[in-house]
């Protein structure tokens, strides 16, 4: 496997630099010789797994902490409009996963809150004073649903320029327009302007594997249970079923990671091993949304899905479901093993065929699948947990064997997104470099 040394191209000026921030401190320092070794340690001080954990735990936590009352307050505000015959939009799903993850017709989804994708732009003519519109985005018809009275809540995402990135990073929007210029009035995300959140010394131009979609699906869920409840509810507390919801979501990404820490740590050099030895990654999931999120995202690895058409063996198969023993990614799972694959799943616990299939089980501590709290009023559960538990628990997996390749030498090449000042540009110089390599 060719190697090809990115200090050099760095120096020639092939590529953008952004700078890299530093480490979380307070964390426990990891003893990189227990696995790769310390030939190549440029200054690691953390495993990349638990960059990942620590730091979604700590955007998450901040949601938590911070704006919880203001949850309360624009559910509340999202209820009476829906008691009085209005609507709620709800379009702060800018990125991958979260264009799936929204879809009405998802379980736990109690289709009170219109929740388009991708048509959106036919929601703006139907939108009338009194309504309210959730929303990442920046642009004249947002600001036009302003000005006409309908309750704007804004939330920032890194893909799209506002006060928390730094002037220039971003693309600009029109008129040069922050998030505040088209707001009624904003809920913090707690996403980082540079997206992603582990740091590689070796990768200094960027930050490394996305946050956003964990943060935005938090919110999105936490807005269906805490309204679903309202509406039903005349007693109803102000903030009551989207705490659940999110303290959910922290306590079962907290003892996912500390009951499997090393058992996907032990797993992830023989993945780092296969892929650097030439085998290529893969990740299919159902529902799709964490396929998308791990496929051509900012900050995510080039090789994922890359040769999605050449699988064979020795390759990394990489399967997530929110059901349990999901019958395509049972299918998934025979096949790639059948090949000659490495099979990784992410699923509830209780998926016993998938397990028969897998390398590496992950359990995603969702045994619900798609519903999780009884709201009465409502024949179907409401939230869906395991799809954002898959979505972090796939990234803290990545995290590590990344960090088990670069420690080895086989420094991956990433995306830098086409929302940032330079992105396209790096992307199309390093492409080259990276399709030499293969990954």
């Amino acid at each position: 496997m060719s190697k090809i040394s990115r200090r050099n191209i760095l120096k020639t000026g092939a590529m953008l630099t952004a700078g890299a921030a530093g480490f979380t401190p307070g964390v426990r320092v990891a003893d990189a010789a227990d696995r790769a070794g310390s030939k190549y340690n440029w200054g690691h001080t953390m495993d990349f797994g638990e960059q990942y954990y620590v730091r979604i735990s700590e955007i998450l936590g901040k949601i938590r902490s911070n704006e919880i009352d203001r949850i309360g307050d624009i559910s509340s505000r999202m209820a009476e409009t829906i008691k009085k015959d209005g609507s709620v939009w709800y379009h702060a799903h800018e990125g991958h996963m979260c264009y799936i993850e929204f879809a009405m017709e998802n379980k736990g989804n109690p289709g009170i809150i219109k929740s388009h994708t991708r048509k959106m732009g036919d929601d703006y003519a139907l939108m009338k004073s009194g309504d309210v519109l959730v929303t990442n985005f920046v642009n004249e018809d947002v600001r036009k649903a302003r000005d006409n009275g309908v309750h704007v809540v804004g939330v920032p995402v890194n893909y799209i320029d506002n006060e928390w990135s730094p002037r220039g990073f971003v693309q600009a929007n029109v008129n040069d327009w922050l998030l505040g210029d088209v707001s009624t009035e904003i809920l913090q995300s707690y996403i980082p302007y540079h997206q992603g959140i582990v740091d590689c010394p070796e990768i200094p131009e960027m930050k490394l594997c996305p946050s956003s979609a964990n943060s935005l699906s938090s919110l999105f869920w936490m807005f269906q249970c805490e309204v679903a409840n309202k509406i039903k509810d005349k007693k109803a507390k102000a903030v009551d079923k989207s705490a659940v919801f999110l303290d959910t979501v922290l306590d079962r990404l907290d003892n996912a990671y500390r009951l499997q820490k090393n058992y996907m740590f032990d797993h992830a050099p023989t993945v780092a091993k296969k892929i650097g030895n030439g085998g290529h990654y893969h990740v299919t999931t159902d529902h799709s949304g964490v396929q998308s999120e791990s496929n051509g995202v900012a900050m995510g690895p080039m090789m994922t899905n890359a040769f999605r058409g050449d699988m064979k063996k020795g390759d990394v198969h990489l399967l997530a479901t929110i059901e349990s023993d999901s019958q395509k990614i049972i299918d998934e799972a025979k096949k790639a093993q059948e090949t000659g694959m490495f099979v990784v799943s992410i699923a509830p616990g209780n998926s016993f065929q998938i397990r028969r299939y897998s390398d590496v089980f992950i359990d995603n501590l969702c045994p619900e699948g798609g519903g999780l709290m009884e709201i009465k009023g409502f024949d179907q559960k409401v939230g869906t947990v395991g799809g954002i538990m898959n979505n972090m628990l796939m990234w803290i997996f990545t995290a590590q064997f990344l960090d088990e390749m670069v420690r080895r030498g086989w420094v991956p090449w990433f995306w830098l997104g086409f929302y940032q000042v330079g992105g396209r540009e790096y992307d199309n110089a390093v492409k080259p470099f990276f399709q030499k390599q293969g990954f």
